[in-house]
């Protein structure tokens, strides 16, 4: 039997530049103002999709953003580029290994939107926050991913469930013997660029499995980059394409695996 191992990761700053922040300059909005309004929102509790997703909502009934479906936000991320490789790669090592590669997005970004994106080619699934519609209109939020929520779709993902994880969320808690799991953790590779992605290092990385941090941007935040050094980590550029620093790591990861 051909073996499985699983691609993980985070989708905006990962795989592609922040498509939140693209959506909103592309409405005339300057994204810092949003992210800056959306840290005092946390810093008055709000948990930090809820805060963004709901002022982001806000703006869509205002008729402030043009992209008030979700069709409309998929239509917006088929317009978006994504990092060099990072929609192909799946496939082409695939193509180069004798094994059976998956790619899986887990993301606090929107789903409709990432779904859009030329990631769907080559990923099997794609896991977002999602919006609901009302009178043809988004209306709310009908569910989110946080930090350590990330960690159910890991865990979807490991058990072989993640066909039916939307429609029946509690499966994910059902027993499954280790050994009659689909994707061992340590077939898994998680890729991520923040804090939010800790739970998911922490977890993969204790279960034998292997991470990737990625860095998109010219500054780190402090706490972000001790992580990393804790974790012995150094961080790669988002470049996906054959012969790149972070193509020859997964391809190394893959070899040992196998």
């Amino acid at each position: 039997m051909t073996r499985t191992i699983a691609i993980i990761s985070d989708c905006d700053n990962t795989l592609m530049p922040d498509a939140p922040s693209l959506l909103l300059k592309d409405n005339g909005f300057e994204p810092q103002d949003f992210w800056d309004e959306i840290d005092i929102q946390v810093k008055q509790k709000w948990d930090p999709p809820i805060a963004w997703m709901t002022n982001l909502v806000t703006l869509i009934q205002e008729g402030k953003i043009k992209q008030n479906t979700n069709a409309k936000l998929a239509a917006f991320g088929a317009s978006l580029d994504v990092f060099p490789g990072a929609d192909t790669f799946v496939d082409e090592i695939n193509a180069e290994f004798d094994v059976n590669v998956e790619g899986y997005v887990v993301s606090s970004g929107i789903e409709s939107l990432m779904k859009g994106t030329s990631l769907s080619k080559s990923f099997t699934d794609i896991f977002g926050g999602s919006l609901y519609e009302k009178n043809g209109v988004i209306a709310g939020i009908k569910s989110s991913i946080t930090f350590t929520e990330k960690t159910k779709f890991v865990f979807a993902i490991n058990k072989g469930i993640t066909s039916n994880i939307r429609e029946e969320p509690y499966n994910v808690n059902n027993f499954v013997e280790e050994s009659q799991r689909r994707v061992p953790f340590e077939n898994m590779i998680y890729l991520g660029d923040g804090p939010s992605d800790i739970p998911c290092f922490s977890m993969i990385e204790k279960h034998g499995g292997s991470c990737i941090a990625i860095n998109s941007k010219d500054v780190w935040t402090k706490k972000w980059e001790f992580e990393l050094r804790s974790r012995k980590m150094n961080p790669l550029k988002p470049d996906y394409t054959k012969g790149s620093e972070l193509r020859t790591e997964l391809e190394s990861i893959i070899s040992e695996i196998i």
